[in-house]
């Protein structure tokens, strides 16, 4: 028995060298890959955004949101109200965590499993040990990691494209409601100067 397991010996050092080759793999990020998202937004835009995920979260851009609509609203305040109380956006967001994960899930090698059988040869029983590994998954596994991370870097690309895309909306329109006030403001005047001109009129 001890030669057998000898002669499995180099086959079971190979399997856990690959393994341990392929333990480096891809994790989990402590904002759900939002970074590239936050600091795009921040140096282009000049705004914050962020995933609310807990209460807490949720509470403070609440509470700052109330601190703009205190003031008078400009087109920046508008975009910031909308990049913290957009629910659209933060499925956007949402959507990126979930293709991080799923990234990170394609990167992980497949855990080897060890099984040990009794073997009948020649009347004696022999416990053989083996290294069980999906052979599949280890050579799909680079491109699998590939195709994932790709995914996940254009949800990262249209979670920034949402976020763009929703300042820009709240700017068209506060552009809109201060242009639609004007025009009232505008009309109102000129309606006043008629009545004052038609009563001029009147007494002459």
């Amino acid at each position: 028995m001890a030669a057998s397991l000898s002669g499995r010996a180099p086959r079971l050092l190979t399997a856990l060298g690959v393994s341990s080759m392929l333990a480096g793999c891809a994790t989990l990020s402590p904002d759900a890959g939002m970074a590239p998202v936050t600091a795009r937004v921040a140096l282009e835009l000049g705004q914050d955004t962020a995933k609310l995920v807990t209460p807490a979260e949720a509470a403070v851009a609440q509470a700052r949101v109330r601190a703009l609509l205190a003031k008078p609203l400009t087109a920046e305040a508008a975009a910031q109200i909308a990049l913290l109380n957009n629910r659209g956006l933060q499925a956007a967001y949402n959507t990126l965590g979930v293709a991080e994960a799923d990234y990170v899930a394609a990167s992980l090698p497949p855990s080897p499993t060890l099984s040990i059988e009794r073997v009948a040869a020649s009347g004696d029983l022999d416990v053989e040990r083996r290294l069980v590994a999906d052979l599949l998954s280890l050579i799909t596994l680079p491109r699998r990691t590939k195709i994932a991370e790709t995914s996940f870097r254009a949800a990262q690309q249209r979670a920034i494209a949402a976020t763009f895309r929703t300042a820009s909306d709240a700017r068209r329109a506060w552009t809109r409601a201060v242009a639609a006030r004007e025009t009232a403001d505008a009309l109102e005047t000129a309606r006043s100067s008629a009545t004052v001109a038609a009563e001029l009129s009147a007494r002459l």
